[in-house]
C-alpha cells in the first residue's frame, strides 16, 4: 500500500488533531522579577503536554513518526523509502513504485516478482485495499500471508500488515451484518500484534505501532451504532455523552500509551477528552474513580482551565513578554478582578469526596487545591508526598502564612531536582522553581546567591547539550532577569568576582583557512558549529560595565579575544544591502578607547589632549554600544540597540528629536528606582544599588552624550579660531544630530567662538577631519600675523621701536664685553 495514502487515511480517521500557534517576534524572555508577589503566589503546574505524555509509562522503545514530511525538502527520502533502500536495489524500488500505481492487486502481485516476498504481498494487498476499499478477503489474506512468512522475511512488512488488518476490522465494525464487538476484538488483536512485532525488531519506519494505540482507542469511542469523532467531543454532541464510561476510560488509557511514545496526536486526543469532561460535572464524575483518568482531569485543570474575571467572563490565553508569562489567568497569582473558575473547586470537592486515600498523585491535587483556595487540603496532600512538586506547593503555602524561612527550605528541597531528577515536575518548571527561589533569595538581600540561581537556570536553558538543557528555552530562559541583576544590582566587583570563579572564557576555536570576508554558507556553518556560550556573553556584559566605570584596563580580558572569529563583526552596506567583515575588534577598540582617555588626561601639550579627547569621542560614538553600552535600558545592547525597549525593568524615552518630548530628567535616580521597583519582596538596598548603577545620563544611546561631552573637552583645549576647533564641534554635532537639545549646544558654541569655515553652511552634516598639527602652530602663527599687521599700520612707531631695540642690544653687548675683559684680568698670574 502506498504509504502516503496510509498517512492520509490515518490522519483523517484520527479523532483529535493538533493545533499550531504561530507568534510574531521579537520574543523576550519571561521575567519573574517584575511582579514578585505574583510570581511567588502563582500556582505550581506543568504543561499539559508533559503531563499527558507521563500518564502512562512506556517499557519499550517504540516511537511515533507523525510529522516526518512537514518541512522536508522534496528530494529527501521518506523514512520508509530510506529503510527500503537498505535491503532493495534501485531497480526493485522502481518496480515497487510502478506496482503501487496499479488498480488491481493480482496484477500488482504478478508484476512484483523481483521484490522480497513480504514487500510483494503487502503491496498487492495495499492496492486491493485502496482500489476498492476492500476490508474483506483479498486484502486481508495478503496481509495475513505477510504475517505467516518466516520472521526474517516477514519483518520487512509485518508491522504494516498487522496495522492494516486492524484498520480493516475497525472499518467493518458497523458494516451491514457485522457484529461490532467481534470486529473490535479482531482489530484489537491485530493492533496489538503490530506493536509486538515492532517491539521484537520488525521494521516500522512510519511509527505505525504507536499510531495503532490511537486507532485502537478510537474504536472504544463508540455507541451502539457509530464511532464518535473529534467534532462530537468538541461540540459536546449526544454521541460523546452516550459512550459507556468503561469504554471511555479504556480509550483514555490507550491514548495515554500513545502519548507516552512521543505522539502529539495522543496528547491532543487526551486534551479534547479532558476539555469535554470538565465542561460538565456529570461527565467528570464518570472518570474520577479511575486513577489515570483522574490525573488527566487534574492535569488539564491545572494547565488549561483559566480563571475568570469579576464579570464572569472567561480569560483567554495571554502571552506577555514582560513577565506575566504565557498561560491562562491564575487567581492564585492575583490580578484585578480575577476569581477562581468554579470548575476547579468543583473538581477538588469531587476528589475530596472520593477520599484522600483514593486520590492519585497527591502532589498534583495539592497544587489544584492550592489554586482553588482549599489550603488545608493542599497542605495535607503536599505533606503526604515527597516530590519536587509537593515541595513547591509547600513553599507557596509557607509564603501565604508569612513563614519565609520555611518557604526558603521548601524551595531548596524542590530545586534539588534541578536539573531533571524528579519526574513530578517537567524541566521547564524545574527552571521556574529555581527562578522563583531566586526571587525569595533576592528579597533577603542575598544578591550574589540570587544571581547564581538565575544564571544557573538560564545557562541550562541555553545549553548546546540538549540532553542537559531544559525542554523549552522560551519558558526556561530568564536572561532578562539575570542580566538585570548583573548590570544593575550586583556591584561591579561582586560581578567580577563571580565571573572569575564561574564564567571562564571559552577556548578560541580555530577559524577556517580563507575565512570569508562576506557571509556565506561556510561562514554560517562554522558559526553554528562553534556557538557563543552564555559565559562569554556574561563576560562581555562585565567588560562593558567596567568600561563605564572607567576601568578600561581591567575590562580588556573580558572582551573577546581579537583572534576569536566568532566575534568578527559584520557590517551592512545600506546602499546594496550586502554585509562584509569589519576591520575592528572588541578588545582592540576598547584598548584604543582607554589609551585615548589616558592621553587626554595626562598629555603635556594642550593640542595633544584635544586630539585624544576627539579620538575618545569618535570611538564612543561609533563603538559605544559594543564597548560600554548597557545590556538593558537605556541602550539595549542585547537588542543591538535596534529597539528602545526590551527585557529589564523600564523603558526609557527616545531623545527629544525623535519624540518631541524631553527625556525624563526631572526625576532623580532614587525616584526612578522607586517607580521601576515597586511592590513586595524588594529591599531598599536593591533600590539604592539600582539607582547607583543608572546610566549617566539616563537617555537612550547614552554613550553618544558621552561622546559629545568629550568633544566639548577637545574644543576646550583648542584655539577657538582654529580649523580644528570648528571641525571637532562639527563632528560632535553630527554625533548627536538627532537630539534637538544637545546638538544646538555644540553649534551655538561654534557660532559664538569659532571662525568662518567652508563647511559651516551644513554644519553637523558634512564635516572635515580636524587639523591638529595646524592647531598646534596656530598660536604662534596668529601672534606673528598680529605683529606684522601692527607694524604695517604703525610705521613710525615701528622704526622707533626697532631703534630702541637695536640700542638695547648694542648696550647689552658692550656690558657683556667689559665684563668678560674684567674676568680675564682677574685670572692673570702676578
Amino acid at each position: 500500500m502506498n504509504i502516503k495514502h496510509i498517512r492520509i487515511a490515518t490522519a483523517l480517521a484520527l479523532p483529535f488533531g493538533a493545533a499550531v500557534v504561530i507568534a510574531c517576534g521579537p520574543d523576550f524572555p519571561l521575567q519573574v522579577l517584575d511582579d514578585r508577589a505574583g510570581t511567588l503566589k502563582a500556582t505550581p503546574a506543568n504543561s499539559f503536554a508533559y503531563e499527558a505524555s507521563h500518564l502512562a509509562q512506556s517499557s519499550d522503545k517504540l516511537q511515533a513518526n507523525e510529522n516526518e514530511n512537514a518541512y522536508a525538502p522534496p528530494d529527501k527520502l521518506t523514512a520508509a523509502d530510506a529503510v527500503d533502500a537498505t535491503f532493495m536495489t534501485p531497480a526493485q524500488r522502481a518496480q515497487l513504485k510502478t506496482i503501487r500505481a496499479l488498480k488491481d492487486g493480482d496484477a500488482a502481485y504478478a508484476q512484483g516478482g523481483d521484490l522480497p516476498p513480504a514487500v510483494r504481498l503487502y503491496a498487492a494487498g495495499a492496492v486491493d485495499y485502496l482500489a476498492a476499499g476492500d476490508t474483506g478477503t483479498r486484502a486481508q489474506k495478503r496481509f495475513q500471508a505477510v504475517l505467516d512468512l518466516p520472521k526474517a522475511d516477514g519483518d520487512k512488512r509485518a508491522v504494516w500488515a498487522a496495522y492494516m488488518l486492524g484498520q480493516g476490522y475497525a472499518g467493518a465494525m458497523f458494516g451491514a451484518g457485522n457484529k461490532p464487538a467481534e470486529e473490535r476484538a479482531k482489530a484489537v488483536k491485530a493492533y496489538a500484534l503490530a506493536r509486538t512485532r515492532a517491539a521484537s525488531g520488525a521494521l516500522d519506519p512510519n511509527g505505525l505501532a504507536v499510531a495503532s494505540y490511537g486507532e485502537q482507542a478510537r474504536m472504544f469511542l463508540a455507541t451502539g451504532t457509530a464511532l464518535c469523532g473529534y467534532t462530537d467531543f468538541v461540540n459536546a454532541a449526544p454521541c460523546a455523552d452516550d459512550v459507556p464510561a468503561a469504554d471511555l476510560k479504556q480509550a483514555i488509557h490507550l491514548y495515554a500509551e500513545q502519548a507516552a511514545h512521543n505522539s502529539d496526536s495522543g496528547v491532543q486526543s487526551l486534551r479534547s477528552i479532558a476539555a469535554w469532561a470538565l465542561s460538565d460535572a456529570e461527565r467528570a464524575q464518570k472518570l474520577i474513580d479511575d486513577p489515570l483518568s483522574q490525573r488527566l482531569l487534574v492535569s488539564y485543570a491545572l494547565a488549561r482551565v483559566g480563571d475568570v474575571s469579576g464579570d464572569g467572563a472567561s480569560q483567554p490565553a495571554e502571552y506577555n513578554t514582560y513577565g506575566d508569562g504565557y498561560g491562562y489567568a491564575d487567581a492564585a497569582r492575583g490580578g484585578k478582578g480575577i476569581k477562581v473558575n468554579p470548575v476547579l473547586p468543583s473538581l477538588v470537592a469531587a476528589l475530596q469526596k472520593q477520599g484522600i486515600a483514593r486520590i492519585a498523585d497527591a502532589d498534583r491535587v495539592a497544587a489544584l487545591a492550592y489554586r482553588s483556595g482549599y489550603y488545608e487540603l493542599a497542605q495535607t496532600l503536599a505533606d503526604k508526598q515527597r516530590s519536587a512538586l509537593a515541595s513547591w506547593v509547600r513553599a507557596k503555602l509557607a509564603l501565604r502564612k508569612g513563614d519565609v524561612a520555611a518557604a526558603a527550605q521548601a524551595y531548596a528541597e524542590a530545586s534539588k531536582a534541578f536539573p531533571q531528577t524528579d519526574v513530578s515536575v517537567e524541566p521547564a518548571s524545574l527552571g521556574l522553581i529555581k527562578a522563583e527561589q531566586s526571587v525569595l533569595t533576592l528579597s533577603r538581600g542575598q544578591y550574589v546567591e540570587a544571581f547564581d540561581q538565575l544564571y544557573t537556570v538560564t545557562k541550562a536553558s541555553q545549553s548546546g547539550d540538549r540532553g542537559a538543557s531544559l525542554s523549552h528555552p522560551l519558558y526556561s530562559d530568564y536572561s532578562g532577569d539575570t542580566w538585570y541583576l548583573a548590570e544593575r544590582v550586583l556591584t561591579v566587583d561582586e560581578l567580577k568576582t563571580y565571573v572569575d570563579a564561574h564564567a571562564p572564557a571559552t577556548p578560541v576555536p580555530a577559524a577556517p583557512q580563507n575565512f570569508p570576508t562576506t557571509p556565506d554558507k561556510q561562514y554560517y556553518e562554522w558559526l553554528s558549529a562553534h556557538p557563543v556560550q552564555i559565559s562569554d556573553y556574561l563576560r562581555r556584559l562585565l567588560a562593558r560595565r567596567l568600561v563605564r566605570e572607567g576601568r578600561v584596563a581591567d575590562a580588556l580580558p573580558y572582551f573577546p579575544d581579537d583572534k576569536d572569529m566568532r566575534y568578527a563583526p559584520m557590517e551592512q552596506n545600506y546602499a546594496d544591502g550586502k554585509s562584509t567583515l569589519a576591520n575592528w575588534r572588541y578588545r582592540a577598540t576598547a584598548k584604543a578607547y582607554g589609551d585615548a582617555l589616558d592621553d587626554a588626561g595626562h598629555a603635556w601639550f594642550a593640542v595633544t589632549r584635544a586630539k585624544a579627547w576627539y579620538e575618545a569621542a569618535t570611538l564612543a560614538r561609533q563603538r559605544g554600544l559594543e564597548i560600554m553600552g548597557y545590556e538593558q535600558a537605556p541602550d539595549y545592547a542585547g537588542m543591538d540597540g535596534m529597539l528602545g525597549f526590551g527585557p529589564g525593568r523600564n523603558i526609557v524615552q527616545e531623545p527629544a528629536g525623535d519624540t518631541g518630548k524631553k527625556p525624563a530628567a526631572e526625576k532623580t535616580p532614587e525616584q526612578r528606582a522607586a517607580a521601576d521597583l515597586p511592590g513586595q519582596f524588594i529591599t531598599d538596598d536593591e533600590r539604592k544599588r539600582y539607582a547607583a548603577s543608572e546610566s549617566k545620563p539616563n537617555v537612550r544611546y547614552h554613550y553618544r552624550n558621552i561622546a559629545a561631552d568629550y568633544i566639548m573637552k577637545s574644543a576646550d583645549a583648542l584655539p577657538p579660531r582654529s580649523q580644528a576647533f570648528a571641525a571637532v564641534l562639527c563632528k560632535g554635532t553630527s554625533f548627536v544630530f538627532y537630539d534637538a537639545e544637545l546638538a544646538p549646544v555644540l553649534y551655538r558654541r561654534y557660532v559664538k567662538e569659532g571662525a568662518a569655515v567652508p563647511f559651516s553652511a551644513d554644519f553637523g552634516q558634512n564635516c572635515v577631519e580636524p587639523d591638529f598639527k595646524a592647531a598646534g602652530r596656530f598660536p604662534y602663527v596668529q601672534a606673528w600675523k598680529k605683529t606684522r599687521h601692527w607694524a604695517a599700520t604703525h610705521k613710525a612707531a615701528t622704526v622707533i621701536a626697532l631703534a630702541i631695540l637695536l640700542a638695547l642690544i648694542a648696550a647689552g653687548g658692550a656690558i657683556l664685553l667689559r665684563a668678560r675683559r674684567k674676568l680675564g684680568h682677574a685670572n692673570e698670574l702676578p
